[in-house]
């Protein structure tokens, strides 16, 4: 009974921040767009975040440890509401740079834990379909964040509020779980930096699945302008992109309960090729083009799924937290390269750049797990 309200806290945590989470980044670039703020600033602002999350890892094993995970999550909660409410407070540009950095800090330290906490009380035999409800959860919450918009408009303190509001109402299933702390067994055997070496294919997994979530919510609209596609058909490739992240999470969580994990994370890693390899070819033929991008982003999402799957499946206690914060870090990494390096391609390769990039990163991943599956003699630890 208390794993069940714990699951249903966290879960109703996550969804309702995730709500949050999709309203404030859009809001905050279109109050800056509205007052002719140059797009390179408007292109920081958003990267802020980003340094956050790089910037938080240093100190989330030793708030995790020392408050418990319940307390921690609501402090993080309590921290992220303040810090929203300062937007409209401290109407400056470079006020908001700081501020968005906190907010993306205070987003890994809610993830991190999240994650943890899940992972560290589910039974491995339904670890798959949880990891896949978290997942499409978040992608669903995130993305209908945005329709408050048009609703409560750019100006003043109500959009703002209303955010304030969601997370202030994501904390109070958390005061039902009671305190919860991680089993102690032992430290990590290993840090961030040395996490690439015990699981290398899970890195490379969540690079490749980051550079999707960032360079393709800003440059798969202007893959398809460039394309053909009218602004409303661009913008749509997005939705249905995130419609099938939704959709066919939980699935590919089901199937890496019932079969090989790691071999379901190589098949979503072919399905992220497929899709990026069918692109240029289906890009104008409307039925065809959205079937592709539903399949494709549940791909993409799938390879999260798994990589979240797989890290319970293999650590506990501080590992399984030094394994989340590595997984976020990377996530900052990837966020910070993916849409700058596929930019460059874009424009050394107008507009085919796009696919290139997602086709050359996908078929890395796909023959690197391959060969890694080929060249590791003991199978139960290969991550």
């Amino acid at each position: 009974m208390r794993v069940n309200k714990a699951l249903f806290a966290i879960f109703a945590c996550v969804a309702i921040y995730g709500f949050t989470i999709g309203l404030s980044r859009p809001l905050l670039a279109i109050i800056l767009e509205s007052r002719g703020i140059d797009r390179t600033f408007i292109g920081l602002n958003a990267a802020m975040p980003a340094i956050g999350i790089l910037l938080s890892a240093l100190f989330i094993p030793r708030f995790v440890e020392k408050l418990g995970m319940q307390r921690f999550l609501v402090a993080c909660l309590v921290i992220d509401l303040c810090v929203l409410l300062q937007f409209p407070r401290f109407d400056h540009l470079y006020a908001w740079f700081a501020l968005s950095m906190v907010m993306g800090a205070t987003t890994n330290c809610l993830l991190v834990a999240s994650e943890t906490w899940i992972n560290e009380i589910v039974d491995d035999a339904n670890r798959g379909r949880l990891m896949g409800l978290y997942n499409a959860l978040i992608a669903a919450t995130v993305a209908s964040g945005p329709l408050v918009i048009p609703v409560t408009g750019i100006e003043g303190w109500t959009p703002f509020l209303i955010g304030a509001l969601f997370i202030a109402i994501s904390a109070i299933p958390l005061f039902w779980t009671g305190s919860y702390h991680l089993p102690m067994r032992e430290q990590s055997s290993f840090n961030i930096f040395s996490f690439m070496f015990v699981a290398p294919t899970l890195v490379v997994a969540v690079l490749l699945f980051a550079w999707k979530e960032t360079a393709g919510a800003s440059l798969l609209p202007v893959y398809g302008i460039r394309s053909g596609l009218d602004e409303a058909g661009a913008a749509t490739m997005l939705t249905i992109l995130g419609l099938g992240g939704v959709c066919l999470s939980y699935p590919i969580g089901w199937c890496a309960d019932k079969f090989d994990r790691y071999w379901i994370l190589i098949l979503c890693g072919v399905g992220a090729l497929l899709g990026s390899l069918l692109l240029p070819y289906v890009i104008n033929a409307d039925i065809l083009l959205w079937v592709m991008l539903f399949i494709w982003g549940g791909m993409f999402a799938g390879l999260y799924t798994i990589v979240l799957t797989l890290v319970g499946q293999r650590f506990r206690g501080m590992e399984l937290v030094t394994a989340n914060i590595s997984i976020g870090v990377l996530w900052g990494v990837g966020s910070l390269t993916g849409p700058s390096i596929t930019g460059i391609a874009m424009d050394l390769w107008d507009p085919q750049g796009f696919p290139i990039v997602f086709i050359s990163a996908s078929l890395f991943f796909v023959l690197f797990a391959t060969g890694r599956w080929l060249s590791v003699k003991e199978k139960s630890n290969i991550l």
